[in-house]
């Protein structure tokens, strides 16, 4: 039968039933695709953010108890075995702490000792678990284990390198009440903290029965960088959209998953609504098809024109809707499908503009840090600094005012733009203070403390340590609030070794933001003609090469040392160091922000 002696009916039948399938398959395929894709990304983007935020609570807990750690140890007496009554004080005064112990080395029965216990409460440890954490951290320098006992955990730090007769091993059992809470909350991402080593879990927002920790950490462990996605399986054969992040601290690694089918259950909805959608379009297709008629023709025509043009990814294209009728309904169909998708699209031009503002908001962070070199009077700095995303939370200042020089080195908890915003705030205090009268460095920390305060709410903190160098005198008063304490070398170390650095630790204050009232103390140091001071945030030691390994306090002070022999110039030292860095970095993505200042001091002026 010839095609033309077919009646009209069947035709606008055949027409009717045909174009829609195939130009509404297209569109619902091309849509489904966009939507899924858009959804996976938008699940890893929010998983990974919710394992970043995590990270960063978990290496604040763990650094801020190394901190404390650290400073019961710098009270330990090695000719008598035991702690002055600072550490003693440090000890009784931090809520934290239940219990600590210091152990000692014995060359001669190459063994460790128990030289110090402290106890708080039914604080207690097995022998065998604290040979066990005493292993470790002999081999790996920082180790957190839970406490078979309870929510709280053992913290292990090595100080001092194991080539030295005199390194201890400090053994800390804190209460992780805040940890427990964070990783116990049962939303819509299940959430492990765990050791990279072992797998062992030390908090989880899940059953263990679901998912075992190895199996989770025995895939992801495949990947070499310290943060990324995957698509895991479960043991049943579900899958799994996971984001992991490495803490920076000991061997500790967060892990959050969501179940893949839950997730995107949105699309199953899309298409059992399209189905019925497509229903529909059959049904009034075939009773059109009947009652047809030139008009209706070239409707169809129209309505086929359009979506192609929404195949070809014209998505802002409409159809006029004249009348209430099936063709009508069709239309208005059609472009509330094309809006949706178009909604898709501008979403990803908004993200696209998200991240332009982000470059926006870089550009204006850098005009906050000053020239990279100075020579004011006596005084020389050099300084480099490196954000790990376009915005950091690093920040360094110097100015003069009167016969004092100032220097300001600061570091946010985390980076990204919350972070950039809290070094506005110190930018403009330190600009107050410069054009005003001179401030002594614990009042200038007390004023910034409280802007940090009022900016930041207490939802975000920062390390500080501000110094004053009188260039008459070569005095130099400094504070610090819980921030990395600079290296003092003296002008005669023509070859310098990692003893002649000497940590200006005198002094140890709250960070600022936490507490809105506090007080800082400061002390003093006579500086020397040819002196040098190095000032660095934690993001130089945390730097990561290729295979993951730190660069870390000993090849930070042996470039030190190379670069800074026979009094180099400061710049010149300090290109050397940033060499060092980059060449071991190579191109492996920031974990932290980096900051290095350099100044040395060359006589009164």
């Amino acid at each position: 039968m010839k095609l033309k002696n077919v009646s009209l009916r069947y035709k606008l039948l055949v027409a009717l039933t045909v174009i829609p399938i195939v130009g509404l398959s297209l569109f619902l395929a091309l849509a489904v695709s966009i939507f899924e894709k858009d959804k996976i990304a938008y699940i890893f983007d929010s998983s990974l953010s919710v394992s970043k935020t995590r990270a960063t609570r978990v290496s604040s807990e763990i650094s801020s108890v190394v901190s404390i750690s650290q400073a019961i140890v710098l009270s330990y007496r090695g000719d008598t075995k035991d702690l002055s009554e600072t550490g003693q004080y440090y000890f009784e005064k931090e809520p934290k702490l239940h219990a600590f112990e210091v152990h000692a080395f014995d060359p001669e029965g190459g063994v460790y000792q128990s030289t110090v216990t402290l106890r708080k409460g039914d604080a207690a440890i097995t022998e065998d678990f604290q040979s066990r954490l005493v292993a470790e951290a002999r081999g790996r320098n920082l180790v957190v284990r839970r406490d078979p006992s309870g929510a709280r955990v053992w913290l292990a730090a090595r100080f001092g390198d194991v080539s030295d007769p005199r390194h201890v091993i400090a053994l800390a059992l804190f209460d992780a009440a805040e940890l427990s809470q964070v990783f116990g909350d049962k939303g819509a991402y299940m959430s492990f903290l765990m050791t990279k080593s072992d797998a062992e879990p030390l908090f989880a927002s899940w059953e263990p029965t679901v998912w075992q920790p190895s199996v989770i950490w025995g895939e992801l462990a495949k990947s070499k960088i310290p943060e990324g996605i995957a698509e895991l399986k479960s043991p049943k054969g579900e899958a799994y959209l996971a984001s992991f992040v490495d803490t920076g601290v000991a061997d500790l690694v967060v892990v959050s998953m969501v179940n893949r089918k839950a997730a995107l259950q949105a699309i199953d909805i899309l298409l059992k609504k399209s189905f019925l959608f497509f229903i529909a379009v059959m049904s009034a297709t075939a009773i059109l098809a009947v009652l047809a008629s030139r008009g209706l023709t070239s409707s169809l025509v129209f309505l086929s024109s359009a979506t192609r043009k929404v195949a070809e990814g014209d998505f802002e294209f409409r159809v006029e809707v004249s009348g209430k009728d099936e063709i009508g309904q069709l239309a208005s169909s059609f472009n509330t499908m094309a809006e949706e998708v178009a909604r898709l699209m501008k979403e990803t031009a908004a993200k696209a503009r998200m991240e332009a503002e982000l470059a926006t908001a870089s550009a204006v962070q850098e005009t906050l840090f000053p020239e990279p070199n100075a020579e004011l009077g006596g005084i020389h700095i050099s300084g480099h600094y490196m954000p790990a995303s376009e915005c950091g939370g690093d920040w360094w200042y110097y100015f003069e005012n009167g016969d004092k020089t100032y220097i300001w080195v600061g570091d946010v908890t985390g980076h990204g733009a919350p972070a950039a915003l809290l070094t506005s705030a110190a930018r403009a205090v330190a600009s107050v203070i410069q054009f005003g009268p001179e401030s002594t460095p614990s009042a200038s920390l007390g004023i910034l403390n409280r802007a940090i305060c009022e900016t930041s709410k207490g939802k975000m903190m920062m390390t500080f340590f501000l110094a004053c160098i009188d260039r008459k005198t070569g005095i130099m008063t400094y504070a610090n609030a819980s921030h990395e304490p600079p290296l003092l070398l003296h002008h005669t170390m023509e070859e310098p070794s990692r003893d002649d650095f000497i940590p200006l630790n005198a002094v140890n204050n709250p960070r600022l933001g936490e507490q809105p009232g506090a007080e800082f103390k400061e002390a003093s140091v006579q500086l020397k003609e040819g002196d040098q001071v190095v000032f660095y945030t934690d993001g130089v030691v945390d730097v990561k090469n290729p295979e993951a390994k730190q660069w870390g306090e000993r090849r930070f002070i042996k470039a030190l040392s190379a670069e800074m022999a026979g009094g180099t110039l400061t710049s010149q030292a300090l290109t050397g160091v940033v060499q060092r860095i980059e060449s071991f970095r190579g191109e492996t993505p920031l974990d932290d922000d980096v900051t290095l200042v350099l100044c040395s001091y060359r006589g009164a002026a």
